[in-house]
């Protein structure tokens, strides 16, 4: 019997504990939440995602519970539509973290939780898998020393408020953008990203008084901005620092391998985080195989890694550089120039 420990019961964990429980590994997933979360904003399950979520027998219930978007808008702060809009090449799923959580959770093995993982120590598993987020433990045991997450410099506000949608909206403008998204539970999902520099003076709190920051951030904006603002749900609004990963050297060491968060956190501008996890979980399950075929497990995590190390890198990067593009005030040219590549490529 091919044994496989799960660091981490999140997105990543739980798609590969369900993947290789599949093939016939006996899974654990240790998680140390003591349950799974019922908070979260919305997650875009793009086309390959969904994909991964076929295979783990979770798209059903996805697409059960979510929305599908097939279009996408950047706009100014006045709501002139900057560049054409981004139509995807195949159904893009937007759902709560919660609710995509809860759908792969009733295709995985039980997971165990309460379970905090300080150190790899005493794991005699074929494989042990990091699935535990960008403050990794198991991080530290493939890399040989702490690497720490960088700061982006720019906050974010996120919350739902009630209503429909169907397209993805968001506005940029100096130092600060404001998303809409299409979600589940007859809500949508707004978002606020800001550079902490553009806060106009005598602005409230914003973990404090979520609606009276918008208000002032947003002062003028477009009318749905407004709108929205004045409908939020106050106690949805989570604030916290943006954060990414380095450029990690490695992300696998001997029969030890990193997944998602853990080896490429990254900004959320381009939607991508969860994506890419789930496409780390089937190459990392497509690597191993089966259990009891005899391949070395070393050499099948060394396969994944040459597969998915430099991919999640450049979608890292991307996320990074649309971030600075959507915030920047200068060259307003050049930025509209990357708008119109990226929707070359959606």
């Amino acid at each position: 019997m091919s044994t496989a420990a799960i660091i981490g019961g999140g997105i990543g964990g739980l798609a590969t504990a369900a993947l290789l429980t599949r093939q016939g590994w006996e899974v654990e997933v240790l998680e140390r939440a003591a349950r799974l979360p019922d908070t979260g904003t919305a997650l875009g399950m793009w086309p390959e995602a969904m994909a991964v979520l076929e295979q783990v027998g979770a798209a059903d219930a996805v697409r059960a519970i979510g929305i599908d978007q097939r279009i996408a808008e950047i706009r100014s702060a006045s709501g002139h539509r900057l560049g054409p809009e981004i139509r995807a090449r195949g159904a893009t799923v937007l759902l709560s973290r919660p609710r995509l959580l809860e759908a792969l959770a009733a295709c995985a093995p039980a997971v165990r939780f309460g379970e905090p993982c300080t150190g790899i120590d005493g794991f005699e598993h074929d494989v042990v898998i990091g699935a535990d987020g960008i403050g990794s433990v198991v991080r530290t045991h493939v890399l040989g020393r702490v690497v720490q997450p960088r700061p982006l410099g720019v906050d974010v506000l996120i919350g739902r408020c009630p209503g429909e949608t169907d397209t993805f909206t968001e506005y940029w403008g100096p130092g600060r953008l404001f998303g809409v998204t299409p979600r589940d539970g007859d809500y949508i999902n707004w978002y606020s990203e800001f550079d902490p520099r553009a806060i106009p003076a005598g602005t409230p709190d914003p973990g404090t008084d979520p609606r009276d920051f918008l208000r002032a951030m947003y002062h003028g904006w477009d009318r749905r901005v407004a709108r929205t603002i004045e409908g939020i749900e106050a106690a949805s609004a989570l604030h916290y620092h943006s954060r990414d990963l380095p450029r990690l050297p490695r992300i696998v060491r001997g029969n030890v391998a990193l997944i998602g968060d853990a080896a490429h956190a990254m900004a959320p501008n381009l939607g991508r985080g969860a994506c890419e996890t789930l496409l780390d979980a089937a190459a990392l399950a497509t690597a191993l195989g089966p259990a009891g075929a005899g391949r070395d497990h070393a050499d099948a995590l060394r396969a994944y890694e040459s597969e998915r190390r430099r991919a999640g890198q450049r979608t890292m990067l991307l996320s990074r550089m649309m971030r600075h593009t959507a915030l920047t005030a200068r060259l307003r040219t050049p930025r509209d120039l990357v708008l119109r590549a990226v929707a070359a490529v959606a």
